[in-house]
Order: structure tokens, then sequence, then C-alpha cells
């Protein structure tokens, strides 16, 4: 009794899904024999109360899975009866003949929990007579149906088995809840990641506000001035004077030259909020760090800026003009870059705030 018991724990215990109770049943089926109680089939009924429905695996008389299905506790009366004994701890008891065994046959096909009578009854015969007794465990019901009712110290053997059963799959349901919890956990994770980079990303945008408005400016300006020229450039050409149009010309094409830079510009510092908005691929690319470094400590100072008009501080940088490009995610270091800057920005307000001593 106390191998078959241990028999039972093991397997249990190995299992990974529900699915796995599909290979448990024929187990349960192996063991009842082993333990010497007469039964012609057998099975396991899982309730899950919170859903109101039940998982039922059973297993033929060959000793292998014959029926797994999920049911709402109404769908079939038994399972109704089934639920309100297993609710109060008790043993249910009922049976079948012949008749009674074909007519619950055809009801479940009639819902879709099997596919055909005849695999259900294993290609026998339907029983003359089937006593149903079902012994409650925590998690449901086992379910054990022999020709004749079972004597006192047979239900003891089923009773004992059913209580193995439960604490085994009690294991299972709390490994099952640990994967959960830790898939949770990893989504939590990947949430916070998110939303810890949208949070920065407000900052930035502020700051790519102020950032952006500089080389538009320019644009704008070279703009502006380079229709004036292109303008006397006209009035000289109609002079005839072509020394100076040469001389205008090359005004202009200096002032298109400062165009697209400051257009570069704008553009990078684009790329750049969008970059950090976006999960990204991780994919590494050649980074010019001090390039990195001053687009975010610039942008940092006008984020906080723009919270706080009164902020102001002196930057002073001092790069390594000698450094190579890295090969690193731009994005990442770029987010890194910006949360320690603006906690640093963050610092010196503070320490402003409590007064000319504390700042310096």
């Amino acid at each position: 009794k106390q191998a078959s018991l241990e028999r039972v724990r093991a397997e249990i215990a190995s299992m990974r899904s529900t699915a796995d109770l599909a290979r448990i049943t024929p187990l349960v089926w192996n063991e009842l024999t082993a333990l010497g109680v007469p039964f012609i089939r057998c099975g396991v009924f899982i309730v899950d109360e919170p859903e109101s429905k039940i998982q039922v695996f059973l297993s033929n008389p060959k000793g292998e899975s014959l029926a797994v299905w999920q049911s709402d506790y109404g769908a079939i009366p038994l399972f109704d009866a089934l639920v309100d004994s297993w609710q109060k701890q008790e043993v249910y008891l009922t049976e079948w003949d012949r008749q009674g065994f074909i007519e619950f046959s055809k009801l479940l096909m009639e819902h879709g929990l099997i596919d055909d009578t005849e695999r259900y009854q294993s290609g026998e015969e339907a029983p003359d007579r089937l006593v149903l007794q079902m012994v409650p465990f925590k998690q449901g019901m086992l379910y054990v149906g022999s020709p004749t009712h079972l004597d006192p110290a047979q239900m003891e053997l089923v009773q004992a088995l059913a209580t193995a059963f439960s604490v085994a799959y009690a294991r299972y349901e709390d490994f099952s809840q640990l994967e959960k919890t830790l898939a949770d956990l990893k989504a939590t994770q990947a949430q916070l990641i998110q939303s810890e980079k949208m949070a920065s990303l407000g900052e930035l945008t502020a700051g790519i506000a102020h950032e952006i408005q500089n080389p538009l400016n320019f644009v704008n300006n070279f703009s502006e001035v380079s229709r004036e020229l292109l303008e006397e450039l006209m009035d000289e050409m109609e002079n005839g004077d072509f020394e100076e149009v040469k001389a205008l010309a090359g005004d202009v094409v200096q002032n298109l030259e400062k165009i697209v830079h400051h257009g570069q510009r704008a553009d990078s510092i684009v790329k750049g909020m969008l970059q950090h908005s976006r999960s990204g691929d991780g994919k590494k690319e050649p980074t010019d760090l001090n390039e990195l470094a001053d687009e975010y400590l610039r942008l940092a100072y006008h984020g906080l800026r723009a919270k706080d008009k009164s902020f102001n501080v002196r930057m002073e940088t001092d790069f390594e003009n000698s450094l190579e490009k890295i090969n690193v995610v731009p994005q990442d270091i770029g987010r890194v870059l910006l949360n320690l800057l603006t906690n640093a920005f963050h610092a010196i307000n503070e320490r402003k705030a409590s007064g000319p001593e504390g700042y310096e």
C-alpha cells in the first residue's frame, strides 16, 4: 500500500500541466489494481470552483487514458450532484444499470464531451451494473466504478489513494502558481522598464523642444538671409557686375551649407528621441560617446528647465577628443546618461533651494 501511494505521489510531482493528468489516470488504474480494489472504470474529477467548471480524466479497462473533458457544473446533472458532495467533503454514491450507462454516454455525446460511445465504452458492451463511488479530496473527487459496492476496507484504500493524490496535486498547483507568478513578475518588470522609458521620455521631449529650436532658428535665419542675397545677386546680374555676383553666390553657398548642417542637427535630435522612446532591438552600433553625452547633457538640462524656469546652471565639459567610436546600443547608453544627469540636476536644484551654503 505504501509503495503504491509513493508511486502516485512521485508521478504527480513530475506533472508540469493539467494535460499531464491524462497520463496519471492510467497510473491510478494500475495502483487500484495493485491494491486489490475490484473495479471496471476509474478517473479523476478536478473541481474549479471559481470558474464553476469541472475537469474529468478517465481511464479505460485497459489502463489507458480514455477521455479528457471540461464542463460547466450544470451541463450534466451528475456533475451538480458530485460537486455538492465535494463541497461537503462527502463520498458520493450512485449506480446505473445498462440503460443508464448508455443514456449517460449519449448525454456526453450531445454535449460534445466525447467523440463516440464506442471509444467511451472501450469497444466493449455497456456494463449491466456500474456503481459510481466518488471519494473527495481537496481539489476534486477520485472516481472508482465497480460492479458492486466496495466494502469499508476497499473504500479505505481508495481514500488513502485520494489523499496521496491530493497532497501531490497540491504540490503541482504550488509549482504552477510559482511559474505563473514568475511569468507575471517578468511581465511587470517589462512594463516598469517601459514606464521608466516613457517617464524619462517626457523630460527628454521637453528638452528636445528647447534643443531643436536652436538649429531651426539657424535654418530659418540663414534661409531668410539667403533669400535676400539671391535678390541682390539678381540685381547685380542685371547691372552686369559679375564679380559681385560671384561673391554673393559664394555667400549663398556658405549659407546653404550651414542650413544643411543645422538641419542634420535637428534630424539627429529627433532620431535620438525616437531611439529613446522605442523598445529597440538591442542592436549595437558604432557610437561617438562625446556627442551622445553632450546631447543628453543639454536635453536633461532643458528638460528640467521646462518644468522649473528658475533653474539655471553653468555646464562645463571636458571631452576626450581622441576617443574613438565604441560599439554600444546608443539608446540604452543615452537612457542611462539621461537618468544620471537628470538626477544630478535635481540634486543641484535641491541644494540650491536650501540656501547659498547648501549650494556651495
